[in-house]
C-alpha cells in the first residue's frame, strides 16, 4: 500500500476541548507568539469576547479586535495581512464558524504567522483541517487553497458551542458523514489501497456508526442547552476527528462527490445557494453520492433525519432549478471533476443515473 502524499498535514499543533478553555486563549498565543490579530464575526464575538479579552490582556503586551463580516477570499486576508503588520501583531486568531475558521488560515499563510482558530460551532470541521475554501467576495467559491503548515491550536468550549442552533449541529453531522461516503466511491476492504486511504476509511467509518448512534441525543441536549458526554464526543467528531480524517485521506485518491456538488452548485447558482450552510449542501449531495456508490438504500435514513428537521433534501430546497439544462451543467462539471473517471463508461453511466435520481426527487 504506497503512500502517495508526500506530506501529511494531519491537523493542528493542539487540541483543547473543554468548558471554559477559552481561559486560556493568552497562553495559547504567548507559546507561539505575543500580540494576536483576533478576527471574528459579531455574534462569535459576543459570546466569546469578554472570555477571550480577559485571557489576553492578562498575558499579551498588546492585541487587536477586528470584527468581520465577509467572505473568505484573497483581497480581504491580504488587507488584514497589512494591518497586523502595521499593528505589530504576531498571531491570527479566528473565532466563528467556518468561514472565519478559513479565513484566518488564509491570513495566517499569506502573514507566515501561526494561527489559534476557536470554533464557535460545530458545523465543519474548518477549524481544524490545514485548508481554506475560498470565495470571492460576494460568495463564489473559487477553490481551495492547502496551507504547507498546521493550525497551531485549536480551543474548543463545548458550552460555547451547545449555544449553536439545531441547524449548525446537523450541518457538522453530514459533513462529517460524507467523508465515509465520499471515500467508500474507490475504497474496497481488502484491497490494494494506498495507506492514508485505509486509515481514513477505517477512521471514517467509526465516525459515521458513531454520529448515527448519536445525533438525535445530541439535538436533544443541545435544545436542552445540555452539555453530555455524547455532545461533547460529537463536537470532537466533527471537528477534530473528521479534520485528521481529511488530513490522511488527502492525495489518496479520495473522492468527493458531494463536495463537488457543493463546489458546483456555489459556482453556478451562488445567488440561490447563499442561505445554505456548507454541510447543508453537502448533505443533498451526500445523496448523490449513495445512490453512485449503488446504496441508495441507505438514503432512507438521511432522508428522514434531513426531513424531520427541516434540512434541504432536494436540489430545488438548495436554489438549484430542477431542469434538464441544469442537469446537464452539472453532470458536465462533475464528469469533468477528479471525482470521476471520464474515461470510464460505467462511472459516467452511474453519475448520470445518480443524478437523475436526485432531479428526479423533486
Amino acid at each position: 500500500m504506497p503512500i502517495r502524499e508526500k506530506s501529511f498535514r494531519i491537523g493542528c499543533g493542539r487540541y483543547l476541548q473543554e468548558v471554559g478553555i477559552l481561559q486560556s486563549c493568552g497562553e495559547e498565543v504567548m507559546r507561539v507568539g505575543h500580540a494576536p490579530l483576533i478576527v471574528s464575526g459579531k455574534t462569535a464575538l459576543q459570546l466569546t469576547r469578554q472570555q477571550i479579552e480577559s485571557s489576553v490582556r492578562a498575558q499579551c503586551p498588546h492585541y487587536h479586535i477586528e470584527e468581520y463580516r465577509g467572505t473568505c477570499n484573497d483581497e480581504n486576508a491580504s488587507v488584514m495581512v497589512q494591518l497586523a503588520r502595521r499593528e505589530r501583531l504576531d498571531v491570527i486568531i479566528g473565532v466563528g464558524g467556518g468561514v472565519m475558521m478559513d479565513f484566518a488560515k488564509l491570513i495566517g499563510r499569506f502573514a507566515s504567522l501561526p494561527v489559534i482558530n476557536i470554533p464557535t460551532s460545530s458545523a465543519t470541521c474548518a477549524a481544524y483541517t490545514p485548508l481554506s475554501v475560498r470565495y470571492t467576495p460576494d460568495g463564489c467559491t473559487v477553490g481551495s487553497l492547502h496551507h504547507e503548515r498546521e493550525v497551531d491550536a485549536v480551543l474548543a468550549d463545548p458550552a460555547i458551542i451547545a449555544t449553536q442552533p439545531t441547524r449548525l449541529l446537523l450541518s457538522g453531522v453530514f459533513d462529517a458523514l460524507a467523508k465515509f461516503v465520499e471515500i467508500k466511491q474507490r475504497y474496497r476492504e481488502g484491497g490494494d489501497c494506498p495507506l492514508g486511504l485505509d486509515f481514513a476509511y477505517e477512521m471514517s467509518k467509526y465516525s459515521f456508526r458513531l454520529l448515527s448512534e448519536k445525533t438525535a441525543t445530541c439535538i436533544a441536549d443541545l435544545q436542552a442547552g445540555t452539555v453530555s458526554a455524547d455532545f461533547e464526543s460529537l463536537v470532537f467528531t466533527t471537528i477534530a476527528a473528521t479534520g485528521v480524517i481529511s488530513g490522511i485521506a488527502r492525495g489518496s485518491n479520495q473522492c468527493a462527490l458531494a463536495h463537488k456538488f457543493y463546489e458546483i452548485t456555489r459556482k453556478l447558482f451562488n445567488r440561490q445557494a447563499l442561505p445554505y450552510l456548507h454541510g447543508e449542501i453537502v448533505g443533498v449531495g451526500l445523496l448523490l453520492q449513495n445512490r453512485f456508490n449503488s446504496e441508495t438504500e441507505k438514503n432512507g435514513e438521511l432522508l428522514e433525519l434531513m426531513r424531520r428537521h427541516g434540512m434541504p433534501h432536494r436540489v430545488t430546497d438548495v436554489g438549484v432549478p430542477c431542469t434538464e439544462e441544469s442537469f446537464c451543467e452539472y453532470y458536465n462539471r462533475l464528469r469533468d471533476s477528479s471525482a470521476i473517471d471520464e474515461t470510464n463508461a460505467d462511472e459516467c453511466a452511474r453519475l448520470n443515473a445518480a443524478l437523475r435520481y436526485l432531479w428526479e426527487m423533486d
